[in-house]
């Protein structure tokens, strides 16, 4: 291998590494922290921002019982990963608990990791309340996931999203890798 596909490769990584602690950073200090909401971009959403040096996270949701969202990722000021979250949210029958499904999940999603930076830990349990986070496929570059809450094992939420890194065209076309930015 040339070296200078060792160095790029040494760079993606290292800039990924970044990428996953500061999502994990942004996540206990947005929704799962119960942040300060933020004048949101689009009428009917709700939404959270998180900055820390060259870095910034910004949450958009709306709804409740079902709240399909976007995270996006800024890095040098340009949109560098994006999250998209929704589907079932609140299972019918049990929008009484929808509170308290929440609460549960704010301290499961207080437990996510840099090696699964997306939502919260694959297993977290408190009582009769269980937490599960399944990586479908793929990963921080582009991937597929799933979550679902058991109260007294019936399933009382779940929710589908996908990730991925944002990667533009430069100038002549060509790919503009968010890893070799530079400042604007």
């Amino acid at each position: 291998m040339s070296e200078v596909i060792k160095e790029s490769n040494a760079e993606r990584e290292q800039w990924l590494s970044e990428l996953s602690h500061f999502i994990v950073e942004a996540n206990l200090n947005t929704w799962a922290a119960s942040g300060i909401e933020v004048e949101p971009q689009r009428p009917g959403y709700k939404e959270l921002e998180y900055q820390n040096g060259l870095w910034r996270l910004r949450d958009s949701y709306t709804g409740y019982f079902r709240a399909p969202g976007m995270t996006t990722v800024y890095y040098k000021g340009s949109p560098v990963w994006a999250m998209q979250y929704g589907g079932h949210g609140q299972i019918e029958g049990h929008e009484d608990h929808a509170k308290q499904t929440f609460h549960f999940l704010r301290a499961a999603l207080k437990r996510v990791t840099p090696e699964l930076p997306f939502r919260g830990p694959e297993e977290y349990i408190d009582g009769e309340n269980v937490y599960r986070f399944t990586m479908i496929e793929g990963d921080i570059n582009h991937g597929l996931w799933r979550e679902a809450i058991t109260q007294r094992g019936e399933l009382t939420f779940t929710q589908i999203g996908l990730v991925g890194t944002v990667i533009k065209k430069d100038d002549n076309g060509k790919p503009l890798l968010p890893w070799k930015l530079q400042l604007s």
